[in-house]
């Protein structure tokens, strides 16, 4: 089985490189901007590298003619929310633009089923890198509308432990040194799981799709005075902290599953995922349990356990080195 991967280079990318590799049938062609990181992947063994950006239709179009990918994994993205709301024109070509072109290559060349990776941020989003890839969804939600072959979904994660630019490893970096630590404020609250956990995700997801859904996992949310405290467990020390206010393109609470989804949404058997269906579509689905819970927002599923995150948190820096 031959699986792309946009974005491969990154966190995700590379942590479901390893995973995939595991199955000894499994043959990943990595296409991503970064040449110095994927240096670092072309001795591996199954593994094909490519240099291009998802911007450009006509290398991706080349790409999944040559290497024929009977699945795609959709990682690349523009994701620094501060940058992104200062640059929307280049968070559209990537987001937006790109996702379109990946759909486009992934429907013109025959591919099984072609997933979308989007963020708890696209849901009721407030900021442009949430628009961008709740526009993304829908893209690949409308594709699979008028696809009689290719399966396109997305499924939704949130902030991944001890991954690239993640806040927690950056504290603990800097008060190893001794230095103070930044934080936006103390009432936020964010979901939290491992890289590990992320990958069964997106691997579920893929699975599972059957066309046009956006997949959601069941995750806890951490308050950032849990999160401060769990860190400063970790540290072994009394912490300081300067509060910075939000930055441009925060949200105080996160949401994964809104409150107008809930009538589309369903319990994915035996995983810890629930699915939203699209409005419109063409498709029966296998019938699955209806979801009856309460919208996903990160303030109403919050965990104030330190035991529990400091486990975690220590999990997720394992996994990442």
């Amino acid at each position: 089985m031959k699986i792309l991967i946009t974005g491969g280079t990154g966190s995700l990318g590379k942590a479901l490189l390893r995973r995939l590799l595991q199955k000894p049938t499994n043959e990943i062609i990595v296409y991503s901007r970064d040449e110095g990181k994927q240096a670092q992947l072309k001795n591996m063994e199954r593994v094909k590298c490519v240099i291009g950006d998802i911007r450009d239709l006509n290398k991706l179009n080349v790409t999944f003619k040559r290497h024929k990918p009977d699945y795609v994994i959709h990682t690349a993205a523009l994701k620094r929310i501060e940058d992104m709301e200062f640059y929307p024109d280049e968070c559209v070509k990537t987001n937006i633009q790109g996702s379109e072109n990946v759909a486009i290559a992934a429907l013109n060349h025959g591919v099984k089923k072609c997933i979308l990776v989007s963020t708890d941020k696209a849901c009721q989003p407030v900021n442009v890198y949430g628009s961008s890839k709740f526009i993304a969804e829908r893209i690949f939600t409308n594709f699979d509308y008028y696809s009689s072959a290719t399966v396109f979904a997305s499924v939704r994660y949130g902030n991944v432990i001890a991954s690239r630019g993640s806040f927690i490893p950056l504290w603990l970096g800097l008060l190893k040194e001794g230095k103070s630590i930044n934080v936006t404020s103390i009432n936020m609250s964010r979901f939290l799981f491992t890289l590990n956990d992320a990958v069964d995700t997106v691997l579920h997801a893929l699975s599972a799709a059957e066309g046009g859904e956006v997949f959601i996992p069941q995750i806890k949310s951490y308050s950032m005075a849990t999160i401060l405290e769990a860190t400063q467990t970790i540290h072994g020390a009394a912490i300081e902290y300067n509060m910075t206010g939000m930055r441009p393109g925060e949200k105080l609470h996160e949401d994964m599953l809104a409150k107008t989804e809930l009538p589309y949404t369903y319990e994915v058997p035996g995983k810890n995922l629930l699915c939203v269906r699209p409005q419109y579509t063409n498709k029966s689905y296998t019938s699955w349990k209806k979801y009856t819970g309460l919208e996903f927002n990160s303030a109403l599923h919050c965990s104030d356990n330190v035991k529990t995150l400091t486990s975690l948190i220590k999990k997720g820096l394992s996994e990442n080195r």
